[in-house]
């Protein structure tokens, strides 16, 4: 039998299987695919709401420059097995330096994975060991530096010299042009009345500590640390 005469016996067949007063099925658009519904667009739904931002614990990043409270104690050091100071980008071996533990607001020493900011003792910067922002203390490794200018130089003293947080930033970018800029802008502040010097202990610095190697540090810095009422209090050599 033709195809055509197929097609049309189709028709007839489907046109008497249909009930009567039944509406005739929807003409199918030009391109639409067969077998599925037309499905009208629906009305746009509301942008869902912003989930509610959960607070940080972690304290806010300070306005800079700031300073610390008070500088509790410096002790020199020497080392016969040096070691890399990792926060200037001029890096270089230490071998001699100063341990000093300041007390600070908890926002300028709580650790950081980002831009936090720089302690600065005079012209160099420290490499926090330790601290513990709950008791606002913080202990730093300060490679020894020199202050003045030639015909007047001196070696750097954290009990004499500008102590301050400069700007957030990244150790790797921290230099010798930075630490400059950043000193003067403190030591601005300084003059104006804007910014307070740390509170500074009345006792010279004690004779340095000849040690093997920065490892030897932890255990002399527990003891620069003030006595605290707490004893389960973290000590250097209980944090990991």
């Amino acid at each position: 039998m033709p195809a055509t005469a197929v097609i049309a016996l189709c028709s007839v067949f489907a046109m008497q299987a249909a009930p009567a007063g039944s509406a005739p099925a929807p003409r199918a658009e030009p391109g639409a695919p067969t077998g599925v519904p037309s499905v009208a667009p629906s009305v746009e739904r509301p942008s869902e709401p912003v989930p509610p931002q959960v607070p940080s614990a972690m304290p806010p990043v300070p306005a800079t420059p700031g300073a610390p409270i008070e500088v509790v104690a410096c002790q020199p050091f020497t080392l016969r097995a040096p070691y890399a100071h990792r926060c200037r980008r001029e890096g270089g071996d230490v071998r001699s330096g100063h341990l000093v533990v300041v007390r600070a607001a908890p926002g300028f020493i709580v650790p950081r994975q980002v831009a936090e900011p720089v302690a600065c003792f005079g012209s160099q910067t420290g490499e926090r060991l330790w601290s513990s922002p709950d008791r606002g203390l913080a202990i730093y490794l300060v490679p020894a530096w020199d202050e003045g200018s030639d015909a007047a130089r001196r070696g750097g003293n954290p009990m004499v010299d500008p102590v301050f947080f400069g700007s957030p930033e990244l150790p790797e970018r921290v230099d010798a042009a930075w630490i400059a800029a950043e000193r003067a802008r403190a030591e601005a502040a300084i003059a104006a009345g804007a910014l307070a010097s740390p509170a500074r202990p009345a006792t010279a610095l004690k004779p340095a500590l000849d040690l093997d190697s920065v490892d030897n540090l932890l255990k002399e810095a527990e003891r620069l640390l003030p006595r605290d009422p707490d004893p389960s209090a973290t000590s250097p050599r209980t944090m990991p």
